[in-house]
């Protein structure tokens, strides 16, 4: 009866390892969009700018827009990750839009 509790333990201990470490972290799924504004606040393309509006596009993706002064720039930020333990973020700035038709 011990050996088969503590197997079941070990094998959650270890389920909670793999989920806790890595690109595929539980905590950081939830946790993301406040990762993502840590990231917008330390990185040098967000300086002096305002952000008004950060809206969720699917895959890890995000639109972001922000104000500096009367300008209002519009940015595409990815995550991605580059191997099991290192994830990073994109900044695409948004220069010019399509014609609808």
């Amino acid at each position: 009866m011990r050996k088969k509790i503590l197997i079941i333990l070990l094998i959650f201990v270890f389920i909670m390892g793999i989920s806790s470490l890595g690109p595929f972290n539980i905590i950081s799924k939830f946790n993301e969009k406040g990762a993502l504004k840590d990231f917008i606040s330390s990185d040098n393309t967000f300086k002096e700018l305002e952000v008004l509006d950060i809206d969720y596009r699917g895959s890890d993706t995000y639109f972001v827009q922000t104000q500096d002064g009367k300008n209002v720039k519009n940015f595409i930020i990815m995550r991605y990750d580059s191997s099991i333990m290192n994830g990073h973020w994109k900044v695409f700035e948004e220069t010019s839009k399509e014609k609808y038709y």
